[in-house]
């Protein structure tokens, strides 16, 4: 199998099972530091905390596999605002997000951020309402009001998949830039502080029920979908 590497002017998406066979599980286990089986153990309920490392051991296989290590020497390090990155020389960088039952893994030669989101009900009109920008609530109360729950999640996703890739989390309000939706993708219309065109944004759709989103810093940039199991 060849590495999972992000080749030039693209960067790589691979959506995660997290609900794996025991016979799956037990290595990828293995392989999570002391401070990681902690985590799990402080999850309430148990499936969640399986979940979690189930995650966390198929980002270490994945990071491993990309630079030529065994999943347990892996080293992550995080940024001021928590943002992870891979003690590693070969550039890369990635961003996990989980929900559910699914995972999406972003890795790509520059910046990235990833956000997956399971449609739970929630009072998405509220929520879109006090966080989005004007414009991004222009699009989504626009009719057919059959596919604004589609749209909200969408918006969601791109959203936070930026602030995963500015690495700046709750420092910045979601009310300071604007994801505009077009057909079959998307794009930064502006954002406070930064060049909007010097972002990528892709929606995706990981399975049915769920919606994700991935951004890069850096114009031009491909998404490439590979599978992982």
């Amino acid at each position: 199998m060849s590495k999972p590497l992000p080749g030039p002017g693209e960067i790589l998406a691979l959506v995660l099972d997290l609900d794996v066979p025991n016979a799956r599980f037990e290595p990828l286990a293995e392989s999570l530091s002391a401070r990681e089986h902690a985590r799990r153990r402080s999850f309430r309920d148990p499936e969640h905390g399986r979940r979690w490392a189930t995650g966390r051991g198929l980002l270490r296989e994945v990071l491993a596999a990309a630079v030529g290590i065994q999943p347990r020497e892996v080293v992550i390090r995080y940024g001021d605002h928590g943002k992870p990155r891979i003690e590693s020389n070969e550039g890369l960088e990635f961003n996990l997000s989980h929900s559910g039952t699914l995972a999406l893994l972003v890795l790509g030669l520059c910046p990235v951020g990833a956000d997956i989101e399971r449609h739970k009900p929630r009072r998405w009109a509220d929520v879109a309402r006090r966080f989005y920008a004007p414009g991004e609530q222009e699009q989504l109360f626009a009719p057919p009001e059959a596919g604004q729950q589609a749209r909200f999640f969408r918006i969601w996703t791109c959203k936070e998949a930026f602030l995963k890739c500015t690495g700046e989390g709750l420092g910045r309000s979601l009310r300071s830039y604007q994801v505009k939706l077009f057909d079959g993708g998307a794009s930064l219309a502006w954002a406070q502080g930064v060049e909007a065109s010097e972002y990528s944004v892709f929606p995706i759709d990981p399975r049915p029920g769920y919606s994700a989103a991935a951004v890069a810093l850096g114009r031009s940039l491909v998404l490439r979908r590979r599978e992982w199991s």
